[in-house]
């Protein structure tokens, strides 16, 4: 593994910042050292100081030295390539093949889940989803089941071991447990085993933290 100058994450809040929880749960899957700096993104200064890091303006961001990478999947991208040998991806041609083709449509695409049902770490409420939702649910539906019997070789996750794949669906499944979709047994499974990995637990402490912090906030205000 190369060595790891000053590499720094900028993320958003816990909550809601479905693009910086991805290329965390990366980089705290795989053990790289880094340094996170977290923007309140509700605050009125969050975009002065989105700009000291980001070209976009946007979070998430990778820097490395002098190299930014901005954009959940070039940043694990990124990562994979200079750091982990790519074992970010799976070996096999074609299960990478998949797993790139899925992240690009979960990266790209899902335009209905994410306006109706965005993720929201503290709120549990079943929401009742439109028409066009619940074929964009019956599609992830689909790419969790499927990828899992055809690829996961008996693992936990989507191409057996962890992944970016599984990285991009972290978010999701945040959004289908808060807002109680009706998935199917083999989709419900692995949603609950993503649910429970030990750093993607850390990130939802971390989010009721942030929601304590600003119940306090507002009691003393």
């Amino acid at each position: 593994m190369s060595e790891l100058p000053n590499l720094q994450l900028i993320t958003g809040n816990r909550t809601c910042s479905a693009d910086s929880l991805v290329p965390w749960l990366l980089l705290e899957t795989f053990d790289l050292p880094y340094q996170e700096t977290r923007i309140d993104l509700f605050r009125g200064n969050a975009v002065e100081k989105t700009a000291l890091f980001s070209p976009s303006l946007k979070v998430p961001v990778l820097v490395h030295g002098d190299i930014k990478v901005w954009d959940p999947l070039p940043i694990c991208e990124y990562l994979s390539e200079t750091f982990l040998e790519n074992r970010a991806w799976p070996a096999n041609q074609k299960k990478k093949a998949t797993a790139r083709s899925i992240c690009g449509e979960l990266h790209g695409d899902f335009t209905r889940f994410k306006q109706e049902w965005p993720m929201n770490c503290h709120l549990y409420q079943a929401r009742r989803p439109s028409a066009a939702l619940e074929r964009e649910i019956a599609r992830l539906d689909a790419i969790m089941s499927c990828c899992h019997s055809k690829f996961g070789d008996g693992g936990d996750f989507l191409f057996g071991h962890f992944s970016i794949a599984d990285a991009f669906i972290a978010p999701f499944a945040i959004a289908l447990d808060c807002y109680g979709a009706e998935l199917t047994a083999a989709a419900k499974r692995y949603v609950h085993t993503l649910l429970e990995q030990p750093h993607l637990q850390w990130w939802l402490e971390g989010a009721q933290r942030e929601l304590d912090e600003i119940r306090f906030a507002r009691k003393m205000a």
